[in-house]
């Protein structure tokens, strides 16, 4: 029963009074932007290649409701994921879950405009913050043994919560008089006070990470060939690399092998399709479902997704001579 409602998205937003067209196109804008950083839900075809255990599948239900200003300015998103994975073994057993609740504030920086970072970067900017839970859901003993410090994989307890900050720079474009593009780079970092955290994770899990990620969407240029602009249109690449600092099971701070997280991914959102999209996805580094951090994760694997950032629909509303007037 919870395959048919992986891909149910939800959104709400606040009603809103529209003074002027403009604040309007504006506000769609920022919040076609947040949408597009926001996790969407997914569903994995088997295990990929790589060294992840056999399953069936990996799923994500990442639901988001949203409340926004009219004039671009904020917009508060809260976004609960749940995360699961389907062993193929006898019974096809659902590894425990992976829980997150991300409560996220969004800035539209004004000022952006006026400074250095604008001219060797993109043209606007957001910053946000986020205040995270991720957990298993299981209350038993970490350990199966002390001496060992084995950690339990199925009822072992596993709970943090931390804090994102980050910043986004970004534009929109139009190529013609029907190809739009999106191009964004973003910088955030993970904090985990030792506090907010499971003790037992104290110098195992590595509490500050860094990241940075560059997406693409859609032609910058219009090619010769529409076939061309098509397939460049309905497509999007995210490259995103992180490192994790602190404390980390005794590994060196210059080891790459464990403290490097590669994360790429590409979609292709079909034209006849407005709510599916596929992907292919390479993986390499901690892996990110809840207790089992302590395994290096490399997997390149293929899926369906949620389409919320197609950009045929959701930037048909820029305006290209007011863009040139400056009033976004």
């Amino acid at each position: 029963m919870f395959i048919p409602f992986l891909f149910c998205h939800q959104v709400a937003c606040a009603q809103y009074r529209v003074s002027k067209p403009i604040d309007t196109l504006a506000h769609k804008k920022f919040i076609s932007l947040v949408n597009f950083n926001k996790d969407q839900s997914y569903l994995t075809l088997g295990n990929g290649i790589g060294n992840q255990i056999p399953i069936i599948f990996e799923a994500q239900l990442s639901p988001s409701y949203f409340v926004s200003s009219s004039h671009k300015k904020w917009a508060v998103m809260i976004n609960p994921q749940v995360q699961i994975r389907m062993l193929d073994q006898y019974s096809v057993p659902i590894q425990v879950p992976s829980y997150h609740l991300y409560l996220t504030y969004y800035r539209y920086l004004d000022s952006w405009r006026n400074t250095f970072l604008s001219r060797i970067l993109y043209s606007d900017a957001i910053w946000f913050a986020s205040v995270v839970h991720h957990s298993n859901g299981q209350s038993g003993k970490f350990y199966t043994n002390d001496t060992t410090k084995a950690i339990d994989l199925t009822g072992g307890s596993f709970a943090v919560n931390y804090i994102q900050l980050g910043i986004s720079s970004f534009t929109l474009n139009t190529t013609g008089s029907k190809y739009f593009s999106l191009r964004e780079i973003k910088v955030h970092t993970e904090l985990y006070p030792s506090s907010w955290c499971d003790p037992h994770l104290n110098g195992i899990y590595g509490f500050t990470r860094l990241f940075a990620t560059l997406d693409v969407g859609g032609p910058r240029h219009q090619e010769k060939k529409d076939w061309v602009n098509r397939l460049i249109q309905n497509s999007s690449i995210e490259v995103k690399s992180g490192w994790i600092f602190g404390a980390l099971r005794g590994f060196s701070l210059l080891d790459v092998s464990k403290r490097l997280i590669v994360d790429l991914n590409y979609k292709y959102y079909p034209p006849w399709l407005d709510e599916i999209a596929f992907f292919v996805r390479f993986y390499s580094g901690q892996d990110y479902y809840n207790i089992y951090f302590e395994k290096q994760l490399t997997t390149l694997t293929v899926g369906i997704t949620s389409s919320t950032i197609k950009l045929a629909n959701n930037f048909r509303f820029i305006d290209v001579k007011k863009k040139k007037q400056g009033n976004y």
